[in-house]
């Protein structure tokens, strides 16, 4: 049994290890939500030390580059707790979401009303994806995560997702 207990703690330590290997956590940035316009990507994180990035890009991974060396740090994206899609493809954007910046299955995707920049200044990312969380919860909107949302749009080539006032839920729009 004693032997059993010190195989378990030398495992748990060795998962550790390995897990610090990348490097620190104050290393990185972390996305918390993204505004993807035609030709510039506005980012919002995690840690209130990261400043409102935007920068101009024809994609999303040039942005990602830019933000990167604009702030020093390399940017993690699979914690992004929401896309606005601001007059961008969306089925393109969505597509390169998920396979290059690999954000998380349940990302929610909404559209702004105005514009989509000006919302990160105006509202904190934590508001906005409380404000979708709540229409939701009250079922005034239906699924909006990115695999969802890709997936109508895939299949029927538009999509309903929530569309967010600088005062927070408004209603639904389709994209397509």
């Amino acid at each position: 049994m004693k032997g059993l207990k010190i195989g378990l703690a030398l495992m748990a330590a060795g998962l550790l290890a390995s897990c610090a290997s990348d490097g620190n956590v104050s290393d990185k940035s972390y996305l918390r939500v993204a505004v993807i316009g035609a030709d510039s990507v506005t980012m919002s994180f995690f840690s209130e030390e990261d400043e409102v990035v935007t920068v101009s890009a024809d994609s999303p991974e040039e942005a990602l580059s830019a933000a990167e060396l604009r702030g020093g740090k390399k940017i993690f994206t699979g914690y992004t707790e929401l896309v606005l899609l601001d007059g961008c493809d969306c089925t393109d954007t969505l597509e390169r979401m998920l396979r290059e910046w690999k954000v998380s299955p349940s990302c929610i995707v909404a559209c702004p009303r105005g514009s989509g920049a000006g919302f990160l200044a105006a509202r904190t990312a934590e508001e906005l994806e409380g404000a979708v969380r709540v229409a939701q919860e009250q079922e005034l909107i239906g699924r909006c995560d990115i695999v969802t949302v890709l997936g109508e749009l895939l299949g029927s080539g538009s999509a309903e997702v929530p569309e967010l006032s600088r005062d927070g839920f408004i209603g639904t729009v389709y994209i397509g």
